[in-house]
């Protein structure tokens, strides 16, 4: 193991030498990408959104994304959106996109960073309110954890309406 180690790290400093960069967007430790090439990547995966017919805004409105973490993710919304907008969230492991949170984009969707670990992200969903700015409706927390395989759901999902 020590000698993989050691091969490794010599060909890293050979390759710093004679000028050879990784690959754009790669992070360090073999890793995956970095935030904004793992979004994109996804985000090139992903249809608009039924409901709207709106392209995925790349820019995060939250995150948690680790590219060395078994999970991780990142809370997108529609391009030119309005607080009522759908939003979604794009899982991770590490660094490779394995799909979203829900089949269906809610809005009013957060990230739950202090309840999330290095295996678990935990998301929460507002429904049923009555505006934008409202303070009624309900709140359903979902636990998403990787299982050693895949991304398993550990709560039920919010209501459609």
């Amino acid at each position: 193991m020590v000698r993989v180690i050691g091969i490794a790290a010599v060909l890293s400093v050979l390759a710093g030498l004679v000028g050879i960069a990784p690959p754009a967007g790669a992070a360090p430790n073999g890793c995956g990408p970095d935030q904004a090439a793992a979004v994109q990547s996804a985000l090139a995966q992903f249809p608009a959104d039924p409901a709207t017919g709106y392209k995925w805004s790349s820019k995060p409105q939250e995150s948690n994304y680790d590219p060395c973490a078994d999970l991780s993710a990142v809370v997108v919304t529609v391009e030119g959106a309005t607080g009522s907008s759908p939003d979604q969230a794009l899982l991770f492991h590490r660094g490779t996109y394995t799909g979203t949170g829900t089949l269906k984009a809610y809005p009013f969707t957060h990230l739950v960073a202090g309840k999330s670990t290095k295996d678990t992200v935990v998301l929460s969903y507002a429904y049923g309110k009555s505006c934008t700015a409202c303070d009624d409706g309900k709140l359903a927390t979902v636990r998403y954890r990787w299982n050693g395989t895949k991304v398993q759901m550990l709560d039920p999902p919010p209501p459609s309406s």
